[in-house]
Parts: structure tokens; C-alpha cells; sequence
């Protein structure tokens, strides 16, 4: 196990003791230092580094806030006996990462290696967040392209605002991808990006990791957490297949983005945040409007409209594409794509757009070790250039429509994969729950 190590800002000799027999009954993992004073703990820090910080908020020389001002690269975690509330969210504002309140029996040691464990988690993906920052920036020219043309005018249009925006697309035509180029070219770039799928969490979950919750709310919540929405403070919230939020949900997500206040489960108080939703779907969701989707809530979403269109609509935008995907997978090796293979790839119909092709690119530098370089020959031979559909005339007076299309593309994946709804969504690269939302829709089974 790994060792953490922790800087301990402590003046009561009594509390030191206590958090050392913690640790030491514990056998917890913690290499720490104490510091009884802001200036030893100024000292201390000048020449070391921690994975966390533990504070007293009342110090001899000061309070947590002065090592709050310190914009320390670690996790602070402030301890307080003090019992105010108005101070721990201060401290919260001020960049805290958590704030436990002292008791008599110092129960709050209890919480505290999980406490350091989640702080620690937490700065993880922070740090991968900030390492990807540069790539994902990059990862935005994906969107363009002469078919797009349209879609990149809205995107820099709502980089220049504030207002709610919302993303449509078929799955794998890069919907992510366009939120985070919106959030990339706005002055606060360096804000985060937290983005949370709709579709993938739990409906007794999401409510929780939405708006977050207090110590005791629900069973297992042994400490007070954060919501996304207090996560993304500052930066843009993305709300991926909104159209599978729970119903009951979506007043209160409503109420949240109008009132820009949250209150978290189990909780009284009331947090303002100043964040910026970005939504996406896949589906036709004015279809659901006061069905299985509020009216408000989308209309509140929508002030923005972007609407991807996919790789077949835009075959021209294909070669380029196609360069930079292999420029981004080969890491630096020549993979290059003659004039045939290239019009072989524009005749496909991609119906897993940006993502299927990447998959296959990526496949083909895998796979493929000699001077030829084929990734055609990995479409199958189930999946030949527009191919029509079974049934589905491909002259212009039997035109079939997207929703046909995917139905009978579920419908084939469906029955290569001997009726497997987990395998195949899985190869589709959709959630479950929307799969078995597809196949219920389309009667497929």
C-alpha cells in the first residue's frame, strides 16, 4: 500500500496525541509531519510536499485560512470545534476539500482516513483532468471540417456565452467532444469540465452525485460530499443523454439552473453555484416533451441549439479526418492512406460516425504491421459501402430515414451477437439502459 503523506497543523498537544494513536492502532499508511503554527507550517511547507494537508481552523499566529492563501497544490482539509457552519463553508469557497467538525469523543477521527482517502482520489483526477486539458483542447479540432461549418459558427457562438447549450447527434458523431471545445475556447478554459452521463448512474444515485449530500443522509454516507454541480463551480457541467434523467428529477434540476442554488440530500443549507450546463441526446427528445421529458426544462436547456451531423452527410470532411485520427494513434509513425483507401472509406455509410472510425484506424495501426495499409478491409463484410438495408430501396424515391437506419443496425448487431442486449450495446458502444430503451421502442425483442 501505497504511503501518504500528510502534514498534520495542529496546536492542541491532546489532538496530536489522538490522531497519532489513530494512526498507529489504525496501522494506517500516513508518513506525517506536524506543524503546531502557521509560520512552522509555512516552514514546513517550503521545503516539502504532501498528498494532504489537515488544519486546525483556530492556529496561535492565525487560522486555516491563512494556509488556505498559501494556494497549496494539495488537499486541505480543515478540522474545527468551533461548530459553525458559516465558517466551514467560508472555508469550502476558499478551496477547502472538506471540513470536519470536532466532538468531545473525537468521533471525527473515525471519518478521517476516508476523508484523506476521497481527498486524495479526487486530486487524482484532477491532475489527469489537467494532463488531458492540452489533448482535449487539440481533440476539438475534430469538429471541423467544410460539413460542419454550421455546427463550428454555433460553437464559437456559445463559447462567447454563458446561456444553457444543447447537443444532438447520432452516437459516435462527437457530441463530448463539441462541449469541450465550447468549454476550451472560453476565457475560463482553465475551469473545470466535469461531465456525468444520465444514463449510466442509478436513479437512487444520480440525485446524490447531482446535488450531493450531508453525513447521515442515506446509508453508507458516513461523510458529507460534494455534488457535481459544487464540483464544477466556475466551469461547464455536462449533462450527456439528458433524455434518460429520471422525470422526478428534472424540477429540481430546473430549479437548480434558474435559481443557480443548490441544497444538498439530506441537507438545509443552501449553496450557491455559478456553473454552465451543456446537455446532449441522441434521441429525438421533442418527441418526449410532456411524456417522459418536461417542456421548461428543455426549453430552458435548448437556448443554444448545435446539431452534429454524421460522417455520412459529410463525406468530404473524411480524408482530413482520417489524417489527423492517425496522426493522434500512430504516435508518430507513418501510417498513410493512399487515393483508393481513402474513397473506400468515404463510400462507407460510418453508422458509428467519428467513433467507429477511430476504433477502426486505431484496429488497423494494431493490427496491420506491413507496408499495405488496409483499414477497409476491417469494416466486414457485413458492413460493405452503403449497402442498403434490408428491405430499404436506396433509390431517391425510397429514401430511409435515420430512425430506420438505426433500428435495423440494432437489429443486425442484435442478431450477430445471438440476441445479447449487454454485448451488443457494448459493442455499439451505448449505455445498457439505452439499449434496452431501443429495443423496447423498436420492438426488437
Amino acid at each position: 500500500m501505497k504511503t501518504i503523506k500528510i502534514l498534520l497543523i495542529e496546536d492542541d498537544m491532546v489532538d496530536r496525541m489522538a490522531f497519532k494513536r489513530l494512526v498507529e492502532s489504525g496501522k494506517l499508511p500516513f508518513d506525517y509531519a506536524e506543524a503546531g503554527s502557521v509560520s512552522e507550517a509555512r516552514k514546513i511547507l517550503d521545503s516539502a510536499s504532501f498528498d494532504v494537508v489537515i488544519s486546525d481552523y483556530l492556529l496561535g499566529d492565525g487560522t486555516a485560512f491563512d494556509i488556505l492563501d498559501l494556494q497549496l497544490d494539495s488537499p486541505v482539509i480543515i478540522t474545527t470545534g468551533a461548530g459553525n457552519e458559516e465558517i466551514a463553508v467560508r472555508a469550502m469557497k476558499s478551496g477547502a476539500y472538506d471540513y470536519l467538525i470536532k466532538d468531545a469523543d473525537r468521533n471525527y477521527l473515525k471519518v478521517l482516513p476516508l476523508t484523506v482517502d476521497k481527498a486524495i482520489r479526487q486530486k487524482r483526477t484532477e491532475d489527469r483532468v489537467k494532463i488531458q486539458s492540452d489533448r482535449e483542447a487539440e481533440e476539438a479540432v475534430l469538429i471541423g471540417g467544410g460539413g460542419l461549418t454550421e455546427t463550428v459558427r454555433l460553437v464559437e457562438l456559445a463559447a462567447s456565452s454563458d446561456s444553457p447549450v444543447f447537443i444532438t447527434g447520432e452516437t459516435g458523431t462527437g457530441k463530448t467532444l463539441v462541449a469541450k471545445a465550447i468549454h476550451y475556447r472560453r476565457p475560463v478554459s482553465g475551469a473545470p469540465f466535469i461531465s456525468i452521463n444520465c444514463a449510466a448512474l442509478p436513479e437512487n444515485l444520480i440525485e446524490a452525485e447531482l446535488f450531493g449530500h450531508e453525513k447521515g443522509a442515506f446509508t453508507g454516507a458516513v461523510t458529507a460530499k460534494k455534488g457535481i454541480f459544487e464540483m464544477a463551480e466556475g466551469g461547464t457541467l455536462f449533462l450527456d443523454e439528458i433524455g434518460e434523467m429520471p422525470f422526478h428529477l428534472q424540477s429540481k434540476l430546473l430549479s437548480v439552473i434558474e435559481d443557480k442554488q443548490v441544497r444538498r440530500l439530506g441537507g438545509n443549507a443552501v449553496r450557491s453555484v455559478n456553473v454552465r450546463i451543456t446537455a446532449a441526446t441522441g434521441i429525438d427528445l421533442e418527441k418526449a416533451l410532456g411524456k417522459t421529458f418536461r417542456k421548461d426544462l428543455f426549453y430552458r436547456l435548448s437556448v443554444i441549439r448545435i446539431h452534429i451531423p454524421s460522417l455520412r452527410e459529410r463525406p468530404g470532411d473524411i480524408p482530413n479526418l482520417c489524417r489527423y485520427l492517425l496522426k493522434m494513434i500512430a504516435g508518430g509513425r507513418e501510417r498513410a492512406l493512399d487515393d483508393t483507401e481513402i474513397q473506400k472509406l468515404m463510400d462507407y455509410d460510418w453508422p458509428g460516425n467519428v467513433r467507429e472510425m477511430k476504433n477502426i484506424l486505431e484496429r488497423a495501426v494494431i493490427l496491420q504491421k506491413g507496408p499495405e495499409f488496409r483499414p477497409s478491409e476491417l469494416l466486414g463484410k457485413d458492413r460493405t459501402p452503403h449497402k442498403p438495408m434490408s428491405g430499404v430501396s436506396s433509390e431517391p424515391d425510397g429514401i430511409v430515414t435515420l430512425e430506420e437506419l438505426e433500428k435495423d443496425h440494432i437489429r443486425q448487431t442484435l442478431h450477430n451477437f445471438s440476441g445479447n442486449i449487454t454485448r451488443t450495446a457494448r459493442v455499439l458502444d451505448i449505455s445498457l439502459s439505452t439499449m434496452k430503451r431501443k429495443v423496447k421502442q423498436y420492438g426488437l425483442k
